[in-house]
């Protein structure tokens, strides 16, 4: 068995959805699974209408429901109505998802607020809208059932982010699918959602599908996870960024997932079961079904150096001195309880005798840390609009040109801090938002584009 996942572009129109039931097809000797998300801007779609509704702005989210349906009926339009029974089938499950948004609207009408549970049953309904028309869209073309996201990933109720009970997966997982791939079906299900055992339905986090086919993979013991998007896999940059960024053909999963922290195209926890069940991962494009793609397993390249630039934006250093540090034990205990009372996540850390900076990418209780940082240090500085660009590979420095070409390629830049992991697979760098491009396509030059010279 192999789990394939499609992501939203590669599902976004009617053109879109048969080129992902080509590459379906031609991979059904391998017993697939296939994981969907929600079309393009959908999931937005649903979020915005929430809103109008809690609003108190009905016509709004309305029209914007209306909107969303249409999108679906005209997929299915192209796609499935040579067969009317098909359709009228598919028509009938669209209407029913339907009127259950209708509901959950009403309900943030009603209460004037949206709740973190409410919130995940509004968003899932893009999935499960999704699945329903490309399961009957499969059907046209080889035998195919739609599976409900909800009986096979099985989690905690941390609404928004769930993990899911990995135990409780397989058993359920084992259940609901296995049987349809010995049928010799194709079983097609919505990634991103899950529910708890009491019934609840709970998501894995924007752009979780990833993760949704990994949990999936691991849970049935599939021997490949194919993630589908539109580049032609993990690049050694963005490729709208930097046009000639190339292919990386082998990664592993140490390194993708330093990428998939700073920006790359995979969900941060995908590779979280993969790693653990050992089953490789590979990103490929949708667009370009030759292309070999980029895998990911646990075995890095033999060649140390570096693999790929990935860069995250509009994040906030903080700053914070205090001559308390010099000589003390425990300032940093208590620095880090501050964060961690308020919830804020740390990216990166550089110290030195009196000083500490870290970054965040949140923007909730920013004023609270400030508040709480200065009842403990000296002085405290916010520095907002900042990009960390990070530079992954195996053993960075074990090659000292390779330093000598970042701090040289950034001449000229203003470096706000530099950050290097024990394990060198991550070289981290913060600089203005406004230098952050030129500063990445210099580095990418340095890196990628110029011959080494022993």
């Amino acid at each position: 068995m192999i789990v394939i996942k499609f992501g939203g572009t590669s599902v976004g129109n009617a053109d879109r959805v048969a080129e992902a039931i080509d590459i379906v097809v031609a991979r059904r000797h391998l017993r697939p699974i296939v994981v969907v998300s929600a079309l393009a801007g959908v999931t937005d779609a649903l979020v915005a209408a929430a809103d109008a509704a809690r609003a108190q702005q009905p016509e709004v989210a309305a029209s914007i429901i209306a909107d969303v349906r249409r999108k679906h009926e005209d997929v299915g339009l192209r796609l499935i109505q040579q067969r009317q029974d098909f359709f009228d089938a598919f028509v009938a499950q669209l209407s029913k998802q339907i009127e259950e948004v209708n509901v959950i609207l009403k309900g943030f009408a009603y209460l004037g607020e949206i709740t973190p549970r409410g919130a995940d049953r509004i968003m899932s309904i893009g999935e499960k809208f999704s699945s329903v028309l490309f399961a009957y869209t499969l059907m046209m073309r080889a035998p195919a059932e739609h599976v409900h996201s909800e009986t096979v990933v099985i989690t905690d109720d941390n609404f928004g982010s769930a993990t899911p009970d990995m135990d409780a997966t397989t058993a359920a997982a084992t259940e609901a699918l296995l049987p349809i791939v010995e049928r010799g079906h194709i079983p097609v299900m919505g990634g991103f959602i899950g529910r708890t055992p009491a019934g609840a339905t709970t998501t894995l986090g924007r752009n979780g599908s990833d993760y949704s086919a990994a949990i999936v993979a691991a849970a049935v013991g599939a021997k490949e996870v194919q993630i589908w998007t539109d580049v032609d896999g993990l690049l050694t940059c963005d490729p709208r960024l930097v046009p000639g960024a190339h292919v990386i053909d082998h990664i592993s999963f140490d390194e993708a997932a330093e990428l998939a922290q700073f920006g790359a195209k995979l969900h941060p926890r995908t590779l979280e079961p993969a790693m653990t069940a050992n089953i490789p991962v590979r990103v490929l494009n949708t667009h370009n079904p030759s292309s070999p793609g980029t895998v990911i397993t646990r075995t890095p390249d033999a060649s140390a150096g570096p693999r790929s630039i990935a860069r995250k934006r509009n994040v906030t250093m903080v700053h914070v001195t205090s001559n308390k540090m010099l000589g003390a034990h425990g300032f940093l205990a208590r620095l880090f309880n501050v964060f961690e009372k308020l919830g804020i996540s740390v990216d990166l850390i550089a110290t030195s005798e009196v000083s500490v900076s870290v970054t965040v990418d949140e923007r909730q209780n920013m004023e609270e840390l400030e508040r709480k940082l200065h009842e403990i240090a000296e002085s405290v500085e916010m520095l907002d609009n900042q990009c960390i660009i990070a530079i992954v590979g195996q053993n960075l420095m074990a090659d000292s040109r390779v330093g000598a070409r970042i701090l040289g390629a950034l001449d000229g830049v203003g470096v706000k801090m530099i950050s290097l992991g024990r394990s060198g697979l991550n070289l981290s760098i913060v600089v203005d938002d406004a230098e952050a491009d030129g500063a990445v396509r210099a580095i990418h030059n340095a890196l990628f584009e110029t011959p080494v010279t022993v």
